[in-house]
């Protein structure tokens, strides 16, 4: 995982040479944890989120007190200032002033999405061996990567209403058949009363790795006040 921390290094240094502007029609869009798998249409976080259907009903499920994720479930995505890959923290306010927004680009020839989180910016899977972050990055494509690393931002998979995992975001992989899930690893703690950190990754079906994760699903909603 140093690897993984010296490439995000060197890519968050590079700049976006050609920007990307929203169009202000543009809906954006917030990233939430859950543990629910698969959605369905009955769940009570079920976001329909196709872009064209926002989502109304926020109210995160809830799981038995006992569940080792239960204190995940709803929490939004964030990223610290001069930080490159996706957190969340548990406990947390009911809207963080750093939780992720991002605006949709789809490629109309794969069905794919790129995550733009800003005119410069995009979220992108970074990492080696199947273990990705799950990272907010300046023109990854400017940036040189070494041999055996993945750095794919082109690869989002937004599931529409009426899909078996609707809501959900999914890294489909360079080719577009990429088989995996999201997990959070705890990372250091964030502060004092008992607050805990959680990294987000995806781990692909083959990946090897330390068993300290939880799998988690990752749910894309309409931004309210947009």
């Amino acid at each position: 995982m140093k690897l993984q921390a010296v490439i995000l290094s060197l890519l968050a240094s590079t700049g976006l040479a050609t920007p990307l502007r929203r169009d202000i029609s543009q809906a954006l869009y917030t990233l939430r944890l859950t543990s629910y798998a698969p959605f369905s249409s009955s769940s009570p976080f079920s976001p329909s989120l196709n872009p064209l259907q926002p989502q109304t009903n926020l109210n995160p499920p809830t799981r038995p007190s006992n569940s080792p994720v239960t204190s995940l479930n709803g929490l939004y995505l964030t990223a610290a200032p001069n930080a490159t890959t996706l957190t969340t923290t548990s406990p947390q306010s009911q809207s963080p002033a750093d939780k992720i927004t991002f605006y949709p680009v789809l490629n109309p020839t794969t069905g794919l999405s790129e995550l733009h989180t800003g005119a410069s910016t995009t979220l992108a899977v970074v990492g080696a061996n199947g273990l990705l972050d799950l990272s907010s990055l300046a023109d990854p494509a400017a940036a040189p990567v070494p041999a055996g690393t993945t750095v794919d931002w082109t690869s989002f998979r937004l599931e529409a209403q009426g899909s078996r995992e609707e809501g959900t975001v999914k890294y489909a992989g360079e080719d577009g058949a990429g088989q995996g899930r999201w997990v959070v690893f705890p990372s250091l703690a964030a502060g004092g009363g008992g607050a805990e950190e959680w990294s987000v990754k995806w781990k692909d079906v083959n990946a090897w790795t330390t068993e300290n994760y939880m799998p988690v699903q990752v749910v894309y909603e309409l931004v309210k006040d947009e």
